[in-house]
Order: structure tokens, then sequence, then C-alpha cells
């Protein structure tokens, strides 16, 4: 596969995402049309590649360390919606593939058959700007510096700058390779020789999107999770609703006369085993809907949207709260596929996580669990091929 990707998809193999996650929106002035906005980030593309030479426009000529920095950018829905736009909505961003909007009044339903929805005190979603910077690096540092650069550029326009920033999230990936529920996370995710083919736009729509063929598109939530609700439940009930032992991180093969999840034959604690990998094929009802069976049905036709398989690339997180307990915790879930729909359908589809906030099944799970997972912003992007002529990726959406 030719392979167009921007930087910031560590999909090949040997390659790692660094440890600093940040998620910048960017969102075009009032009246800005799209060639304004358009001159205006390619400047701000040339900014962020001499910060990855470890060149700051304020200290030229010395030289800071440059934290290993990935640039990578992607549009929303109103990108295409601004005036004078150089390309039309892809099919991919349509409405059938966006998130709802919270309710007036705080929370409300996150998407149609899901058993997702907004934490009760988020008004707006924060998420669906016109722009999505993804900074990764080695430092804190390197990728708050971008902010920071991204700030002082649109600050010296003054009132003629043609865009805004509306805020970032910020993460970290975590060296023990599990999540805040203390379970093993990201366990089955795509081999690095699968990747690609999940992730690329395929030739075959219409002649007016054959221009995003060998980009991608990225689905980003931010979840928060009720760690007080999760530690109610008994160890036992913890595993069978993940479907892994919470120690060794095995899959669950049967579940034993107790009751509790007997890890697969022969799997080792060890991300290179296949066994600890990839769940296997099971009948128990109680591991049918368990998290880990919903989310990896074992389809192998990987190129197909119907296999539902995705690339993650999350980020956790962790923010301070004026109200006990005094922080709040969650995932930077952060996706890359050919198509949102692989997303849209696994989150609503039954026997998948439709109707269900995490897994089990939705006609038992405790109320308690119900909201396990609560949404603080989600949103969906596309993420352009790099074209070599092209100043920034994406660059033709403005008529550049």
């Amino acid at each position: 596969m030719d392979e167009r990707f921007q930087e910031g998809l560590f999909h090949r193999s040997g390659q790692r995402p660094g440890p600093c996650f940040t998620l910048l929106f960017l969102r075009a002035a009032p009246g800005a049309t799209a060639r304004k906005v358009g001159g205006a980030f390619a400047e701000l593309w040339g900014r962020y590649q001499r910060l990855k030479e470890g060149r700051v426009q304020d200290l030229e000529p010395e030289r800071v360390p440059p934290g290993n920095l990935s640039v990578l950018v992607g549009y929303g829905l109103r990108a295409f919606k601004l005036p004078e736009a150089g390309r039309p909505l892809p099919a991919e961003l349509g409405e059938q593939h966006q998130f709802l909007s919270p309710r007036p009044t705080g929370g409300g339903p996150f998407l149609h058959g899901s058993g997702l929805a907004y934490d009760a005190d988020v008004l707006v979603n924060r998420a669906t700007e016109d722009l999505a910077l993804q900074f990764i690096g080695d430092t804190q540092l390197a990728v708050h510096r971008a902010v920071v650069e991204t700030w002082k550029f649109l600050h010296d326009l003054g009132d003629a700058a043609p865009l805004m920033m509306t805020g970032f999230f910020q993460g970290f990936s975590r060296e023990d390779g599990r999540s805040w529920i203390d379970f093993h996370d990201g366990i089955s995710n795509l081999k690095s020789s699968e990747r690609a083919e999940v992730m690329a736009i395929k030739p075959g729509g219409s002649a007016a999107d054959a221009w995003v063929e060998g980009g991608t598109t990225m689905a980003f939530l931010r979840l928060s999770v009720d760690l007080a609700a999760w530690r109610r439940l008994p160890e036992v009930a913890q595993e069978l609703l993940v479907g892994r032992a919470k120690r060794s991180g095995c899959p669950f093969a049967s579940v034993d006369a107790s009751g509790r999840g007997v890890p697969v034959a022969g799997c080792a604690a060890d991300p290179s085993h296949p066994e600890f990998r990839e769940p296997p094929a099971v009948a128990d009802e109680r591991l049918l809907v368990s998290h880990v069976q919903r989310a990896n049905q074992h389809r192998r036709n990987l190129t197909s949207p119907d296999s539902l398989r995705i690339y993650r690339q999350g980020y956790e997180f962790l923010e301070p709260l004026e109200s006990a307990p005094g922080f709040r915790a969650g995932l930077n879930f952060v996706s890359f596929q050919d198509s949102p729909e692989r997303v849209f359908r696994m989150l609503t589809t039954p026997g998948w996580l439709g109707r269900t906030n995490f897994g089990g099944d939705p006609a038992t799970t405790p109320p308690e669990l119900t909201s396990l997972l609560r949404v603080r912003a989600g949103g969906v992007f596309l993420v352009p091929p790099v074209v070599p002529a092209e100043p920034f990726p994406g660059a033709s959406v403005f008529g550049l």
C-alpha cells in the first residue's frame, strides 16, 4: 500500500508514540474566508516544522531540545463550510458521522443506540471545531510549547487573525500498559502489519472525494471514568465485565462453576504472545458480553468496514477538580480508520457496544455502571494525505 499518512500515526513495526499528548482546537474567526484561514495556517504550519527542529521564533538563532515533536492536522465538518472553501464536504464527514450535541441544560445522549452520554455538566461539545491539531512528544514541554507558539502567532495578528484558539486537551501514556480501572488496556489493538489497511481511505468513493484517498479519519472521545462506582464492584465481577484477569491481563476462555473467569490455556503476561493479545472465541454468554469480546469479534477481512476494527492511539488524563474527589480521571480515546462508520457501528450495534456503557448485559447491568464512562467531548476529523506540492496537508480545502 502506497502510504501517504501524516506523521503522528505510529503504525509501523517498532514505532511507539511519545508519552505526551495534546489535542488543540482552532476555529475560523467570524467572516473569515477559507483562503484567509489557509494563508494563516500555512504560516502556523511552518512554525510547527521549525519547532520540530528546536527553533522557537522568539529565540532565533538559538536552538532548544525539540522533544521529538510530531504534528498532525485534521479538519472538522465546519472547515468545509467556510466561504470560498476549495473542497466540498467529504461523504465520510457527513451528518451520519457526527455526534449529538449536549442538551442546553447539560448532559444528554452522545450517539443514538449507544450507551454513552455526556457528563451532566457538559453544556457544549468542545471538540467540534474547524481544525484539530495533534501534538505528540517525548516531553510535556514539547507539546505545551506548540500550544503557546500557536497563541503567540495568533496574538501577534491581533484583530486581523482569521483563526482563534478555542481550547485543548492533554493526556499521557502509561508505562504499565494499564488504564485507570487497573486493567491492561489496548492489548488487542491491531498488529503493526494490519494498521495501514484499516486506516487508509480506499479508492471507490465519488470523484469529488478522490483527493482524500490515502488519508484517514480520526475519531476523538474524551471519556471520564467513575472510579468510585468501579471500585464498588468485587474483583470477580470486574474481571467478567472486562473479560480478562486483572493481574495477569490474560483473556478468559470460560467461566468455572464458582463464577470465576478461567484464563486461556498457555497464556503468558507478555504482549508478544498471541494468547495474551487476542481474546479467544467463547461460548459462555457471560464472556460474550464482556468488553473485550464486544469490541473485537474476530472478523478477519480487516479492509472491510464490516470488520469494525480500528487503530487506537489513546492517552489517559487526570485533571484537578474543585469538588470531591478533587480530580477527574479518564481516557482520551483516539482512533484512526478509513471511515468513521467503523466507530459509529461499533458503538451502536447490539452485540458490539450498542446500548452498553462499557460491557456486560444492558438488561442486567447495575445502575451505577450505566454511567461508568461519561463523555466530556467528542469529534470526527478528516486527516488528509500528504501531497508534496501542498504547503500543508489539506491545503486544497482552503483553495491553496
